[in-house]
């Protein structure tokens, strides 16, 4: 997965509170999910998460998204459509 397409994917799921989360929720190996909410977290996208061996965990207690990843979300519009129309498209498959 395109890792811009994927922290949109993350931040939205942890603004929308659909926590917990892990890199089988998105398809996609340990290492681009571990990279993608360290990312987040960097770029203060998203606080309150938490790691432990190394590794982030997004449970159900922590992870919010701040105003400026609430902005992000809101400034990127193609992405939103993109992964509205994928999580559609995966709900229905199943």
């Amino acid at each position: 997965m395109d890792k811009n397409k994927l922290r949109y994917a993350i931040l939205k799921e942890i603004s929308e509170g659909n926590t917990p989360l892990t890199e089988q929720d998105f398809e996609v190996i340990e290492n681009e999910f571990d990279e993608a909410v360290r990312f987040l977290t960097r770029e203060k996208y998203a606080e309150g998460i938490y790691y432990a061996d190394d590794r982030p965990v997004l449970n159900k207690i922590g992870p919010i998204a701040t105003e400026k990843g609430e902005r992000y979300l809101s400034e990127n519009s193609t992405l939103s459509k993109a992964y509205k129309g994928l999580k559609e498209i995966k709900s229905w498959i199943k």
